[in-house]
């Protein structure tokens, strides 16, 4: 059952293709769009949301823009002639609205709970019979795929253990609230046994895992993160180990 939820992860990350950014249909469903008019001598219009994509296009003063959504400080935005691109949202900030007042920028949808590229997360749970807590600190890659280093430890009646891996998150539906997703890994672990008579020296063993995942982004900027992990320990006797691991915590994107 445990190497299941591995294949299963397995089967997931690289059969699934990455999530593509909803139709336009669909942003007009969810988000309610609204449009303003640009109030410095020109904007320009990247194709995604940062610096480091090209300017493909310029909007010039008075020209209208309608807003669709806010990401990580870049709103995506649709020009006269219908063209899809990004702009920051400081370079919108002095913009007016039908009403002639500066447009409320901070009900975009959910995706103005998004902050940056970073998160740091803490998490506690139970490993095997074992109580654990665990720090991460992760780096978003697209809007599907995330990248973490995780440090944990383990504390039980038999042994104490320290857990270090890496691992890759491939967010299904990142425009959903409640957003699930696979993970897998790879990492080593520290066994220090715990026995009263004999002290028997410390383990170092290597392991990889499959895991799933949910995110809740309960406001901007803060998420909670609940994730379950099948592991696979390769021990030096050739006698593999099959652990399970849950745990629930809190994650700050910056």
């Amino acid at each position: 059952m445990r190497l299941v939820v591995i294949l299963l992860a397995l089967g997931l990350a690289t059969v699934l293709p990455a999530a593509e950014p909803e139709s336009e249909d669909t942003f007009e469903r969810q988000y309610d769009s609204f449009q303003v008019k640009v109030s410095d001598p020109y904007v320009e219009v990247h194709t995604g949301p940062g610096r480091g994509y090209p300017v493909f296009h310029v909007v010039e003063r008075d020209a209208p823009l309608t807003i669709l959504y806010m990401r990580a400080g870049w709103l995506k935005v649709t020009t006269a002639r219908g063209r899809v691109g990004w702009v920051p949202r400081t370079a919108l900030a002095a913009t007016l609205d039908g009403t002639g007042e500066s447009p409320e920028m901070e009900n975009l949808g959910h995706e103005v709970f998004q902050g940056g590229h970073w998160h740091a997360s803490v998490l506690v749970g139970e490993l095997d019979g074992a109580t654990s807590l665990g720090v991460a600190l992760g780096y978003r890659f697209t809007e599907n795929l995330t990248g973490e280093v995780m440090y944990s430890q383990a504390t039980g009646a038999f042994s104490n253990n320290t857990l270090i891996d890496l691992n890759l998150q491939h967010q299904l539906f990142p425009q959903w609230r409640l957003s699930p997703y696979v993970a897998l890994g790879t990492g080593g672990a520290i066994i220090e046994p715990r026995a009263t008579l004999v002290q028997p020296e410390n383990r170092k063993e290597n392991y990889a895992f499959g895991g799933l995942g949910l995110n809740l982004y309960l406001a901007r900027g803060f998420v909670m993160r609940g994730e379950y992990r099948s592991y696979v320990l390769f021990t030096e006797e050739n006698d593999n180990r099959n652990l399970e691991e849950w745990k629930l915590g809190f994650s700050v994107l910056f």
